[in-house]
């Protein structure tokens, strides 16, 4: 698959089998987050116990409702809503305080997306674990978030559910373009 077909097949999957992701897929989805663009620091963890995905998600979960912000709390009373997705792998980024930190995160993550598409795998970008990793220091130090360190973003990945009633089945490009010659 050239990387333009990449791009274009990669999508948001919100449901996963609960079916493990092999070491070496993860491996080679991590690597590629290390080489993404950087200006600074960042840290990838890699969180595969399921127990501790659960109270992740449990945490978010909570976190979304208690938020104030109306589309978190909206999607957070779907039916069955769960903001992990059931993902058998979260992949979480953080970084120190910076002028560049969640450009450096994003772009590590974007990396990662792409390289589980690639892979044939499914993957998900999320914000959301913010609300609970980076309000309760317990969580994040179990997570693995070096001292120092806030959460910036995360990639779910696993293999995509028959069924997924939280994505949007088509994508379309978004933003604008403008060219200056």
């Amino acid at each position: 698959m050239s990387i333009s077909q990449t791009i274009a097949k990669r999508k948001a999957v919100r449901a996963y089998l609960d079916q493990p992701v092999s070491s070496e897929d993860v491996d080679t989805i991590v690597e590629a987050g290390r080489w993404a663009p950087n200006a600074g620091p960042y840290h990838v963890t890699v969180v595969r116990r399921a127990e501790l995905r659960r109270r992740l998600d449990e945490a978010t979960y909570k976190g979304m409702l208690d938020s104030g912000i109306e589309f978190l709390k909206m999607r957070a009373s779907l039916p069955g809503y769960r903001p992990m997705y059931g993902a058998p792998v979260a992949i979480l980024v953080s970084a120190p305080a910076g002028p560049y930190s969640g450009v450096n995160c994003a772009l590590a993550a974007e990396n990662m997306v792409l390289q589980a598409t690639a892979l044939g795998l499914a993957s998900c970008f999320i914000v959301t674990p913010g609300l609970a990793l980076n309000s309760d220091a317990a969580l994040a130090k179990e997570a693995g978030l070096p001292e120092g360190y806030a959460f910036q973003c995360a990639v779910l990945v696993g293999y995509p559910a028959a069924s997924d009633p939280y994505s949007n089945p088509e994508r379309q490009p978004k933003g604008t373009v403008s060219y200056i010659d």
